[in-house]
């Protein structure tokens, strides 16, 4: 049984972040070397286009705008890549983006200024958005030996932008495009919960606590386990919890009911441990026969003992009936000499006529 807090951690290489700021740079390399076109690319609230929108995102004013936008979006980019996914994460940079963009074209438009539009705010300001939901009670440093939440350091900031979009908004003369900030801000926030970003952060709020309940013992563990699973049962992690819980504590029934429901929810490569564990605690008979069948012949090669584990306990499920010829079959073709005969002999007297026999005759091992 493998420890509940046994994580196998794999480096995720952030390609869309780094893709955006390689895209970003190149841009904004094109407009240093020919400055005169930096007004044929930026967005002109007097005569919007959507390619000059699409464009805007990926200029910038000047070195110092360019710097300050990749830094932060180093900073948050790669984390809504990896917790989002790379599509969502697609969706959530260039909705925000665009949304910035419209929202000074609506505030340029009501006090008639043709001020024009750089630089990736809007869409890194949605990221923003979407983190301050994912990670909202996750606490970071504010200052030496001081730290607050995302949720607060995120009121903060949109007070800050508010309260300069409002005092510039009379008198505007360029600068931060606080209004695009905002409204990327805003469209982050409202993607959040299209791509379910507060489940997401209650789930990975319960898995810190299951951290915390696991180093104080497998009692603690599984209390805590079976309590989040009440809001989320079909969480792997808390499954996997339970069932290492169970294991310490030596109720190997109630492990292998766990581990059973767990092959529902694991990805596909993950199953096969899952399997391993359950034939320890003598459990694999909760596995449908047609899936075991299955599973038998889909890692014959990679693991025969697994496989073997899988055929004998279908040979001895007595509600296995129907798989059981077959059963028989692929576990006469994985083993040796003397266990091998027993297994043709049973196939060939008691299912002459089935197919699996048929098969067995075909293949020279009944005579």
């Amino acid at each position: 049984m493998i420890p509940a807090d046994a994580k196998t951690k794999s480096i995720q290489v952030p390609w869309i972040t780094l893709g955006l700021i390689l895209v970003s740079l190149l841009g904004s390399l094109l407009v240093a070397l020919d400055p005169d076109s930096a007004p044929e690319f930026a967005f002109n609230p007097m005569s919007p286009t959507f390619a000059t929108a699409l464009a805007s995102l990926f200029l910038h004013a000047n070195v110092l705008h360019l710097l300050g936008n990749m830094v932060f979006l180093a900073a948050v980019g790669p984390k809504v890549e990896a917790v989002a996914g790379k599509i969502a994460y697609l969706c959530i940079y260039f909705v925000g983006g665009l949304a910035g963009v419209a929202a000074h074209w609506a505030v340029m438009r009501s006090i008639g200024a043709p001020t024009p539009l750089l630089g990736a705010s809007g869409a890194i300001a949605s990221c923003a958005g979407y983190c301050s939901v994912r990670f909202i009670g996750r606490r970071v440093p504010l200052a030496p030996n001081l730290t607050v939440t995302v949720g607060a350091v995120t009121l903060i900031w949109v007070f800050l932008q508010a309260l300069g979009a409002f005092v510039r908004f009379g008198n505007y003369q360029g600068g931060t495009a606080y209004w695009t900030h905002l409204a990327g801000f805003f469209t982050g926030l409202l993607l959040s919960l299209l791509f379910r970003a507060p489940k997401q952060a209650r789930v990975q709020f319960g898995h810190e606590l299951l951290d915390k309940m696991g180093e104080r013992g497998p009692g603690a563990l599984l209390q805590a386990s079976e309590k989040h699973l009440e809001q989320h049962p079909d969480d792997p992690r808390a499954l996997r919890d339970k069932a290492a819980a169970l294991h310490q504590m030596g109720d190997l029934t109630q492990e292998a009911d766990v581990l059973a429901r767990l092959l529902d929810f694991v990805p596909e490569g993950a199953q096969k441990q899952v399997l391993i564990d359950l034939g320890e605690c003598g459990g694999l008979n909760l596995v449908s026969p047609i899936r075991r069948l299955r599973w038998a012949e889909s890692f014959k090669d990679e693991n025969p003992v697994l496989a073997q584990q899988l055929l004998r306990s279908l040979i001895s499920d007595q509600s296995a009936t129907v798989q059981r010829p077959d059963a028989l079959l692929a576990l006469a073709e994985l083993v040796e000499e003397p266990d091998k005969a027993p297994l043709l002999h049973e196939l060939e007297h008691n299912y002459a006529f089935h197919a699996a026999t048929e098969a067995a005759r075909s293949k020279g091992l009944i005579h």
